[in-house]
Parts: structure tokens; C-alpha cells; sequence
């Protein structure tokens, strides 16, 4: 059974590759005596990529195991109720504890710069949605209410007391908004970074066209994981967006983004996008709690104007445009996650009764 998205592998996998490349090699060496020179061409050929991709599965599945054993999770594997092991993460002291909650796809190695930086000062969380990091798998959809849910249930089987700061990255920043609907009494500040909004799909030019284009484009992923593909390009330096994180969780987020299990859990996360949409658009004003929306400043006009938007959930609200700032970068770069880091520790101040923001 997988375990997660780390290292997460289940017996066959080990399996289905050598045995393939030694039925390529069998089938050769049974048929290329009988077979004119252009079937033995074909053959060739057919059998050469049966082969290749064997040793590709092959090389994930050492890969995985040897994930596995160098990148033990960082904070406690926490049992739920239904028997569902969840990855939090917590460090530093202070009341009340910042909770962080990723963008879509995202997992908890990405806030290494911002975790590092509140936890000199506060008490922080982050944690792995089911089928991300260290978190066990997710077979289905899960809709913003199920998410929320698990979160309050995971913080309390944790002993992680609230009330808590809220800070939701992109689809993460509608995550937050239902936990203050569905647990208005244990939430004392929120900040939007770079948050989704409700109505983005309707009102931002592309938006609707560019999420189902991405969906179809992001079946390839896992077929590819489990090829060993995405290792290879991790193997070879490759780092996508998270190339200026700390060297420590930059190699974890490698290692889970070289893992099926991630694409899988990708996928059903993208796959309900639309219906946690609908869910987070009627709840109307966040609370009255201080609320700051952090915006990156290299978005399209009409993604800054819903940005604005959003100063309207809590009478004590603020705006930070970050210059030059993108929606990853947020997080990835140093220097700006750094601004990020300010702006979450002005709200935990505020939350904590020194005053508006």
C-alpha cells in the first residue's frame, strides 16, 4: 500500500519493471531467428522501448526506496479517525500558533522559508494534504468542506490549540476561508497570499480555459512518475519553480515531485477546483478578525482588482502588493518570502491584541 508521497511505492512496482525488460529480452532472443529483416527491425525496435521503459520503472523504484530512507518526515505522522495518517508540522512557541496552508499541488516543504522565519518569533504549522509529502494517499475528490475538516481534526488529534492565524497560498486561501466558516470561534487572523478568489473562474479573462487545458495536459504526470521521468529531470538539476528554497527542502520537494503518488493527489485536487469554488463563493465576510491580503505584483490587471476585492471579508483588513513578486515566488524566493514572513507576523501581532493592522 502507498504511504504517501514520499518514497510511496507498493510491491508490484518493484515487480512490473524487471520482469518486463526480461520478457523483451525473452521475446527477442525466442523470435529473432524466424523473422524476415524488416520485421526483426520492427521487433526490435518494439522490444528496445519495452525495455527501456522497464528499466525506466526500474530506476523510479530505487529511487523511491531510496527516498524512502533519506527523507523521514520532518514533523509527526498524526492518526485520524478514519485510520488516515496525516504529515504536521509545527516549530517555535507563541500564542496563537500561524497554521499554513498550501497552494494547489503544494506540500509542506514549500513554506521552508517562511516556516524557518516565523518559528524564530511564533509557534507555526504546516502540514501535507492526503496524498502530498508524508501524508498517506487520497483515492478521491475532496471538496474545501472535507479539507477544513480534516485540518480542525488533525490540530486537535495533534494538540495544537487554537485559535490560529490562517495563512492560505492561492487555492490554500479558499481552504482558509471555509475553516473560518465551518470554525469561526478558533481562527484570530487570516492572510490571503496571493489567495484564489471564489469568482475568478467567471471574471478573470482565460482563467476557466487555462484550468481545464492544465487538467487535460496533467494526466501525462503520473504515467510518467512512475516512469521514472520526472526523476531523471530532478536527477539531472532540474528544480522547477523551487530552486531557491533551502537545500534541505529543496531536495524533499525532489523527491515528492518525483513520486506518482503526487500527480495522483494532483489531480483529484484539480478535479474538484470547480466545486470548492462554489462552496467558499456564499460565505460572505471572512470575520472580523485581522485579515491581510498579500498580493504578488507580476498578475494580470483583472487577478490584482479580485485581490482588492477580498480587503472587503474583515472590517480590519489591509492590502501588501509585494513588487516584482510572483505567485511562486512568494514562497520560493528568499527575499520575498521574507516579505511574506513581515506581513504574517504583523497580523499575529494584531491577532494577538496589539492593536489594527
Amino acid at each position: 500500500m502507498e504511504t504517501g508521497g514520499i518514497g510511496s511505492f507498493e510491491l508490484v512496482h518493484w515487480i512490473w519493471p524487471p520482469v518486463l525488460v526480461a520478457t523483451a529480452a525473452w521475446l527477442w532472443h525466442r523470435s529473432r531467428r524466424r523473422l524476415t529483416r524488416w520485421r526483426k527491425v520492427a521487433a526490435g525496435a518494439a522490444l528496445s522501448l519495452t525495455a527501456l521503459i522497464g528499466l525506466g520503472g526500474t530506476y523510479e523504484s530505487i529511487g523511491a526506496a531510496v527516498d524512502l530512507r533519506r527523507y523521514e518526515a520532518p514533523g509527526a505522522l498524526v492518526e485520524l479517525a478514519d485510520g488516515r495518517r496525516m504529515h504536521l508540522n509545527c516549530s517555535g512557541s507563541g500564542a496563537p500558533t500561524v497554521v499554513l496552508e498550501a497552494l494547489s499541488g503544494g506540500a509542506s516543504p514549500g513554506w521552508g522559508w517562511i516556516q524557518r522565519g516565523l518559528s524564530e518569533q511564533v509557534r507555526v504549522c504546516s502540514y501535507d494534504r492526503p496524498g502530498r509529502g508524508w501524508s498517506d494517499p487520497v483515492s478521491e475528490p475532496q471538496d474545501a468542506r472535507e479539507i477544513a475538516g480534516q485540518l480542525a481534526e488533525l490540530l486537535d488529534r495533534a494538540q495544537e490549540p487554537g485559535p490560529y492565524v490562517l495563512v492560505g497560498h492561492s487555492l490554500g486561501g479558499l481552504y482558509a476561508r471555509m475553516f473560518a466558516d465551518r470554525y469561526p470561534e478558533r481562527v484570530a487572523g487570516m492572510v490571503l497570499l496571493d489567495a484564489a478568489h471564489p469568482e475568478q473562474f467567471e471574471r478573470q479573462e482565460g482563467a476557466e480555459d487555462e484550468h481545464e487545458s492544465y487538467r487535460s495536459f496533467q494526466k501525462s504526470f503520473a504515467p510518467m512518475a512512475r516512469l521514472g521521468i520526472w526523476r531523471l529531470y530532478f536527477d539531472l538539476g532540474g528544480t522547477f519553480d523551487f530552486g531557491g528554497l533551502p537545500p534541505v527542502e529543496r531536495g524533499q520537494l525532489k523527491a515528492i515531485w518525483s513520486s506518482p503518488a503526487l500527480f495522483h493527489s494532483q489531480r483529484y485536487e484539480n478535479d474538484a477546483v470547480r466545486s470548492v469554488h462554489r462552496q467558499v463563493r456564499p460565505l460572505g465576510a471572512a470575520g472580523d478578525f485581522p485579515l491581510m491580503v498579500i498580493t504578488a505584483g507580476e498578475q494580470p490587471e483583472d487577478w490584482l482588482e479580485l485581490q482588492e476585492e477580498m480587503t472587503e471579508l474583515s472590517p480590519n483588513a489591509t492590502q501588501r502588493v509585494i513588487e516584482g513578486a510572483t505567485h511562486v515566488s512568494l514562497i520560493f524566493d528568499r527575499q520575498d518570502a521574507a516579505q511574506v514572513t513581515r506581513g504574517v507576523l504583523d497580523v499575529w501581532r494584531s491577532a494577538n491584541g496589539s492593536g489594527p493592522l
